[in-house]
């Protein structure tokens, strides 16, 4: 498979997961009353923080909303890299190897504080990505081979 259409696979799957998370970000499930009590202590202490009053609740669904944001934006990322993998496969690597380290650490956050979902989603991303890198370095090298011999001569 060619290294651009991993890279939109993982875009696809980056932008997959971001909409799953907003979805779940979004439900409200009937809570039992040791949640309801949880979420009403969240959302009814508040505290002074760098000049503004927040709850625990505040930080809760800004950190979701925060994460929606991280990952759309990863998803477009992506789906740009491939692009540029085609044109400049030398500049591209960098770049997804960056976002390959952080789909790495994200899924190593969502296996140990969350669930599966969003581990097993980062490591596919970054099987992805990796599978790109791998491709790209393939084509890279083809492309420095007629080169030498040209050079030799």
């Amino acid at each position: 498979m060619k290294p651009w259409t991993w890279l939109r696979i993982g875009a696809a799957l980056q932008g997959l997961g971001t909409v799953l998370h907003t979805i779940a970000s979004m439900d409200s499930p009937s809570r039992g009353p040791a949640e309801q009590a949880v979420f009403a202590a969240m959302q009814s202490f508040h505290f002074p923080i760098a000049g503004v009053i927040r709850s625990h609740w505040d930080f809760y669904q800004g950190y979701e909303l925060c994460i929606t944001v991280v990952f759309a934006i990863l998803a477009v990322l992506i789906w740009q890299l491939s692009n540029l993998s085609r044109e400049e496969p030398r500049l591209a690597v960098p770049l997804i190897t960056t976002i390959v380290v952080a789909e790495i650490l994200l899924s190593a956050i969502g296996w140990e504080y969350f669930f599966a979902g969003p581990g097993g989603m980062s490591i596919l991303i970054a099987a992805c990505l990796v599978a790109a890198i791998f491709g790209l370095r393939r084509v890279d090298q083809a492309a420095i081979q007629p080169n030498r011999i040209a050079k030799a001569g």
